[in-house]
């Protein structure tokens, strides 16, 4: 018989069981021990022990999920759904069902006014740094089981992210013919400690410790940054030494001059110096610009990560 309750402090290493079985994908750290799911998930000030739900078939932990309820920028309560698995071996059993049934009423009494499965950057509180690569990019299509099953339940694609690699295995070839000036009035630079913007991206990402690379001005006005990070457990786990570039930005007023072209080929150069292999970036499928950008760049899709949304049910709201 299979019993459902909430997380207790005994319970991390019998989540990393049902972790290693549940998400083999690409996506998805290989956990040799509790240790990241504590940097990563339980050490968060905002972790809730109510939200995090084991699903147990005697002494063993056969699923679990874990959802959070996160103010978005609009001022909307979203119900976030960061993380369901369930061992191959039991499913087809409902428990994913009912892990996800347990987890909408625990969102709907603490004021979720929208269910999401899976969070894109700032909607997801948890597992960036072991699920989903450079950021938090929703459920992974490389876990092809994670769609149908939000469509049945009655979840709808929200939003669809693309993620995307750059080998740098080989020398690097990028030109622009406005480099030469750009050189002239701008320079790189890089900074450690790194400038995060609030309390929330300092609790999310502030972990990895990444590195921070501005273009700034003869004035020293920062004109286009990134962060930048080791991806270390997705590194073992793809073999190959990656680094995740997010949080790429530049100054509105400076877009459409090459600058954000210029910043992002010193960071492909500099890490090309150090023997990293692969760059990895996430971007809006949407976001037609940004496209556009990376292609030219040598960027190419390797898995794409999806958002589901559902409107919470009268019975719950």
């Amino acid at each position: 018989m299979v019993e459902y309750r909430t997380f207790r402090n005994t319970d991390p290493p019998r989540l990393v069981e049902v972790w290693n079985q549940a998400f083999p994908g690409r996506g998805a750290v290989a956990l040799r021990n509790s240790t990241p799911l504590e940097r990563f998930v339980l050490s968060k000030p905002y972790f809730d022990p109510a939200g995090l739900i084991l699903a147990n078939e005697g002494s063993q932990c056969v699923g679990f999920a874990h959802s959070a309820v996160v103010d978005s920028d609009c001022g909307l309560k979203q119900g976030v759904l960061c993380m369901l698995g369930v061992r191959p071996a039991h499913r087809g059993r409902g428990i994913g069902q009912e892990l996800l049934r347990r987890s909408e009423r625990y969102l709907a009494e603490r004021g979720a006014q929208i269910f999401l499965a899976g969070g894109y950057d700032r909607s997801n509180p948890f597992y960036f740094g072991i699920y989903g690569g450079a950021n938090c990019p929703g459920f992974l299509q490389s876990n092809p089981e994670a769609e149908p099953f939000f469509l049945a339940h009655g979840y709808r694609v929200q939003q669809t992210i693309v993620i995307l690699h750059r080998q740098l295995d080989a020398p690097l070839r990028i030109s622009d013919p406005r480099f030469a000036a750009l050189r002239s009035q701008y320079h790189v630079c890089m900074h450690s400690p790194r400038r995060l913007k609030d309390w929330w991206q300092e609790c999310t990402v502030g972990v990895v410790e990444p590195l921070e690379f501005r273009l700034e001005d003869r004035s020293g006005a920062t004109k286009a940054r990134a962060l930048a990070w080791e991806m270390e457990g997705f590194s073992a786990r793809w073999g190959r030494p990656t680094v995740g570039v997010i949080d790429f930005e530049v100054e509105p007023s400076c877009r459409r001059q090459g600058l954000g072209k210029y910043l992002l080929t010193a960071i492909l150069k500099q890490l090309h110096d150090q023997y990293f292999q692969a760059v990895e970036v996430q971007i809006d499928e949407t976001n037609d610009p940004a496209v556009q950008f990376l292609s030219p760049l040598g960027f190419e899709q390797v898995d794409i990560g999806r958002v589901y949304a559902k409107d919470v049910p009268a019975a719950l709201s």
